[in-house]
């Protein structure tokens, strides 16, 4: 009876395992004034260990997946009517994202606006935001999972 019962559940217990990931690497040849590429790759290797375990278990010898910044763009645009003014910034980030077996190439975006009046952006730039450049990544990443 028990060894009925093992050969009944062992196929249960087997198929029920979830797909193992490790991320074994992020790399970027991306150069910027703002962020460092060394907090660039811990950031980006850190947001996506964090959503990839909400959906698979992660494991140190599980499928690798390797993610690589293409590029980090930030676009700005404004009006200016009188003393009001308005600007956004759109922070745009591609990624190469090497999960089992294919690559995929995604893109996000994330957009900050501000709107003042008398407003004084140094050097007439809006500075770049951390905080929507890991945004931008974030909406990348979870696109493919």
């Amino acid at each position: 009876m028990k060894k009925l019962l093992i050969l009944l559940l062992l196929p249960t217990l087997l198929l029920a395992q979830k797909d193992c990931y490790s991320v074994k690497g992020v790399t970027t040849t991306v150069e910027m004034e703002e962020i460092s590429q060394r907090r660039i790759t811990f950031g980006i290797k850190q947001m996506m260990e964090d959503i990839i375990s909400d959906k698979y278990d992660l494991c140190m010898d599980g499928n690798p997946v390797e993610v690589i910044v293409q590029s980090i763009e930030a676009p700005q645009t404004g009006i200016q009517i009188g003393p009001w003014t308005k600007v956004s910034k759109k922070t745009i980030v591609t990624l190469l994202i090497y999960m089992d077996g294919k690559v995929i190439e995604v893109e996000g975006k994330a957009k900050s606006t501000v709107e003042a009046t008398f407003i004084d952006l140094q050097n007439d730039e809006m500075p770049f935001g951390k905080t929507t450049f890991a945004s931008a990544v974030k909406k990348a990443i979870e696109k493919i999972l």
